[in-house]
């Protein structure tokens, strides 16, 4: 399947390795990213080399957070949900549904939803594909309903990518919905450029404005640790972490380059509970 070019560019800067499950690894292959090849040209190899490591950090950190939550589960005898908004074509849902057999996987987006069920074909079964504005809250709670979300099973929501583009009043709607459901939350954010070492600076200011450029993006938004733990605290939120990539990326390959300062990375992950 042909996609379009920005998610190409991620799938792009994605580490492959990060996918272990047959059903992941094969859906992952029949991804057509050639859509990207102009807007990946764009960037140098070093610039690719480091939303490399970015971008397959931030996934990495996803796909473990919500592993580790339904493993917690299963260790009970129970078992979750995983919604994940903005789930474009990505394979996480994939993956954690050939994983976690018993726990049922919501994959909502505006676009795609039907190409994606289709070129999953059932395997695995239990992923819904939900086609659906995420900053439109009634009929995502009417969607939701009608595919059997469950509000009284433990449930984990996931935005990956996202928050960057996505106006803060409807970040904030989005966040007040989640908490209201009673979901655990992981997201990503960019940090302010300013607030990036000054050697890895560029790799925020000048990519995304390229990124920006070529797709006629009209804003991206950037955060603090500080203003995103608030945003959540303002939704209910009351356990929140947020984690520099200098430990997930020590975590996810044994070392801690390229992000050798604590600030040296523009990605923040977080988890709220």
């Amino acid at each position: 399947m042909k996609i379009s070019a920005t998610s190409a560019l991620v799938l792009n800067w994605t580490d492959p390795a990060l996918w272990k499950s047959p059903e992941a690894i094969a859906y992952n292959q029949n991804l057509d990213v050639s859509e990207g090849e102009k807007l990946f040209q764009l960037f140098s190899a070093e610039e690719s080399f480091m939303h490399l490591q970015s971008v397959s950090g931030r996934k990495y950190f996803m796909k473990n957070t919500v592993c580790n939550f339904l493993d917690a589960l299963h260790k009970q005898d129970l078992s979750g949900q995983v919604l994940i908004l903005a789930a474009g074509l990505a394979p996480l849902s994939i993956e954690i549904a050939s994983l976690f057999p018993s726990s049922q996987v919501f994959d909502v987006d505006k676009y795609l939803m039907h190409d994606k069920h289709a070129l999953v074909n059932g395997e695995p079964q239990n992923i819904e594909f939900i086609a659906c504005d995420i900053t439109d809250l009634s009929s995502l709670q009417e969607q939701l309903t009608k595919h059997d979300f469950n509000k009284d099973k433990p449930s984990i929501a996931v935005m990956e990518g996202i928050i960057y583009y996505l106006p803060l009043d409807g970040l904030k709607s989005i966040m007040k919905f989640l908490w209201q459901n009673h979901m655990a939350f992981a997201c990503d954010i960019c940090l302010k450029p300013e607030l990036v070492h000054v050697q890895t600076r560029k790799y925020v200011s000048d990519v995304f404005r390229k990124i920006k450029d070529e797709v006629g993006l009209d804003f991206i938004n950037f955060y603090s640790a500080e203003e995103i733990t608030s945003l959540l605290e303002e939704a209910g939120y009351t356990k929140i972490r947020v984690t520099n990539m200098q430990h997930i990326q020590k975590e996810r390959t044994g070392d801690q380059y390229p992000f050798t300062e604590t600030d040296s990375c523009w990605v923040m992950t977080v988890y709220a509970e």
